[in-house]
């Protein structure tokens, strides 16, 4: 007998590690990030786009003086509807550039 907890074999807890996100999901929330990134550019503001191995997704407004860094993320809200979520509050409902280009207006001034 042993003392050691039952932490599950080395392959299982490798396959835990290894956890990505649908490639077709993480295609999408790229695109809508990449487009929020360059609404963003349009009002002078610059921003990171950051992937992880596991497929998931987040852009990183750079803060200006006095701000705190904000990182937006794109969740499904449906079968075929998407939001950027920033400060843990779904912000903006994403169905066209309109949309995209209100978001980033939103970023700005919240900012």
């Amino acid at each position: 007998m042993s003392s050691a907890p039952n932490i599950g074999t080395q392959g299982e807890q490798a396959g835990l590690a290894r956890w990505k996100a649908d490639p077709g999901l993480t295609q999408m929330r790229v695109r809508l990030l990449a487009d929020l990134s360059i609404a963003l550019v349009e009002r002078g503001r610059a921003s990171r786009l950051v992937v992880e191995p596991n497929g998931e997704a987040v852009l990183m407004l750079r803060p200006v003086w006095k701000e705190r860094p904000v990182g937006v993320v794109v969740i499904q809200t449906g079968t075929d509807g998407w939001a950027y979520l920033w400060d843990g509050t779904p912000r903006r409902v994403v169905k066209g550039m309109a949309d995209v280009r209100a978001a980033a207006a939103a970023l700005v001034v919240a900012r």
